[in-house]
């Protein structure tokens, strides 16, 4: 049977609280003091008795509290002094969401009073797993304690840093910095599952307190800077070489690749982070040199054995075919055939030196480059019209400009109303042009993209083409030149509902009092057909055109029924406002 400490009151001159877990945090402390105001202390804090004062345990935000709100004492409970920094924790816990590094820390003062991982896990109600979590992350500076589970560095990465602070703590310290700057925070997303990678753009970042490099292949330029020494240096101009007499269309020096023994030696030294994915790393430079040193003269060897099998094989080859005289077509075939094996070799990893460059350096690109503009704007728009009659190249912007920038210009249009005998003017008609080319609304749109100054500018106006494609009325035009506004097919939809986020706030509320009137008019006109007449209502029938129209399609409102507009002739002053 547990048995409850004793509850007394005591003075608050009387408590000293030490440094807590966690920050007190200022709205929690408001707040009790807002129930202490209307209710007191409800529940007391735990002390211990230290000479003839006593020691805060648990309960740092209700003393907060109670000094904010001016009390003289305060009811308290008085535990062993064994068992403080348990309670202190587990009240920690029990009280408020404590982040992972405050959790750490909790852990950190069980383990240092003697409880094992799994008495740490039993007195705060926890899995032994999350404890076991925490004291990992104890390994860790206290910089990174202090960032993980935060965006910066996410707690599936804590057993990369570990590793990687194991083998070089120098290389953890710049990494930290690198993902503690705000403008890298990108890159915490991506330490869990690219550690070797983020670590990579760390150096970049800053070279100089760590050195670190992939232990999979050492290029020329790595190999200038390490200074290998004549011997070696002749070796590998020697590669060079031999590389050369194999493969007379060789670009460059040959690979110089480290082996599997070449990474053990290293795992052996204790200077090597083998993470699950990518190329192991080595962290010391001494060590990198010797295993370069190893791997340009193992390349040279095999490359001088190749040169001397290639050399064998060819005398065999003479020696069978005596003196008849090769075909020299067939010869270049083989030779070109055999070339082109070696470079698809050689593609595997261009490839991957491709990829690597473009995720390092265009992955985040400046919104304010005029290239990157061009290149969207004018992607979108697609290639010109070639104004032939069955063209397909350049219909997307015969199409923008035809059934959007033509019906919203006004000086594309003229005004071709006649007079009438009497002297007035008749019913209002407006010429739009032509129905296929729409050269000068073509010539308008490049001209108004190109005088784009900025790329704001540019993804400005490609929208305002785009735009009034989309919304601009087609019951100007003749029926048979109406058309369906451009469907923008995209990923969940997200570029129809962005293009409305970006015009809807500046189309015009004519435009939309001109869309409801037209609405209303196809109601009616579908309920007039759909109603039977007195006749046939007897009879229980009905109407022969609404048999006709029963189960049709809808058509979409830009096409108008035969008495809207006539067929050929421009609309009327209503339908063009």
């Amino acid at each position: 049977m547990t048995t409850t400490p004793p509850q007394q009151t005591v003075q608050l001159d009387r408590i000293h609280a030490p440094a807590n877990v966690r920050e007190l945090d200022p709205e929690h402390v408001k707040a009790l003091a807002g129930s202490i105001a209307l209710q007191g202390v409800l529940v007391p804090v735990v002390v211990r008795a230290n000479g003839d004062r006593y020691e805060l345990v648990a309960g740092f935000h209700r003393l907060a509290a109670a000094r904010a709100m001016k009390l003289a004492e305060i009811p308290v409970v008085i535990r062993d002094a064994a068992t403080q920094d348990a309670d202190r924790a587990v009240e920690n816990i029990a009280r408020k969401q404590l982040s992972p590094y405050e959790e750490a820390l909790a852990v950190k003062a069980m383990l240092a009073k003697g409880l094992t991982e799994g008495g740490a896990a039993q007195a705060l109600g926890w899995a032994k797993a999350r404890v076991s979590a925490r004291v990992k992350l104890l390994e860790l500076p206290e910089r990174a304690q202090k960032l993980a589970g935060t965006d910066t560095i996410p707690l599936a990465a804590v057993d990369q840093l570990r590793e990687i602070g194991r083998v070089s703590p120098p290389l953890l310290d710049t990494l930290i910095a690198f993902l503690a700057e705000e403008a890298n925070q990108w890159a915490g997303e991506r330490l869990a599952r690219e550690p070797g990678w983020v670590l990579g753009q760390a150096l970049r970042y800053d070279p100089g307190k760590a050195f670190a490099e992939y232990l999979n292949a050492v290029g020329s330029q790595q190999i200038a800077q390490l200074r290998l020494g004549k011997k070696t240096d002749a070796l590998y101009a020697q590669a060079e070489k031999l590389h050369k007499q194999l493969d007379r269309y060789s670009y460059g020096p040959p690979r110089i690749a480290f082996t599997e023994s070449d990474i053990d030696q290293a795992r052996a030294a204790g200077v090597l982070i083998d993470f699950e994915q990518g190329a192991p790393i080595v962290t010391d430079r001494g060590v990198y040199r010797e295993l370069a040193k190893g791997a340009v003269k193992r390349t040279a060897e095999q490359l001088q054995a190749d040169v001397a099998a290639a050399a064998a094989q060819a005398k065999r080859a003479e020696k069978r075919n005596g003196s008849q005289p090769a075909d020299p077509i067939v010869e270049a075939r083989r030779e070109r055939d055999r070339q082109l094996r070696q470079l698809s070799d050689q593609a595997h990893g261009v490839n991957l030196d491709l990829g690597a460059g473009l995720l390092s350096g265009l992955a985040t690109v400046d919104p304010a480059n005029m290239d990157v503009a061009r290149f969207f704007v004018f992607a979108l728009l697609g290639a010109d019209h070639d104004r032939s009659a069955d063209a397909q190249a350049g219909e997307p912007i015969a199409r923008i400009a035809g059934a959007g920038i033509r019906l919203v210009v006004d000086e594309l249009r003229a005004d071709v109303t006649k007079t009438l005998k009497d002297g007035s003017r008749g019913r209002l008609r407006i010429d739009y042009g032509r129905s296929r080319g729409h050269e000068q609304a073509l010539a308008w749109l490049w001209r108004f993209i190109d005088g784009a100054g900025s790329a704001g500018e540019l993804y400005g106006r490609a929208l305002v083409v785009l735009a009034a494609e989309q919304y601009a009325s087609r019951l100007v035009l003749p029926a048979s030149q109406r058309s369906h506004p451009a469907s923008w097919g995209s990923h969940k939809d997200l570029a129809r509902k962005a293009i409305a986020k970006l015009a809807g706030p500046h189309l015009p509320a004519s435009l939309a009092r001109l869309e409801k009137a037209v609405a209303r008019v196809h109601s009616a006109y579908a309920a007039a057909e759909q109603a039977p007449s007195r006749g046939d209502r007897d009879s229980g029938g009905i109407t022969p055109r609404a048999a006709r129209r029963s189960g049709a399609e809808r058509v979409h409102d830009t096409t108008e029924h035969p008495d809207d507009v006539d067929d050929g002739a421009p609309a009327d002053s209503e339908a063009a406002a």
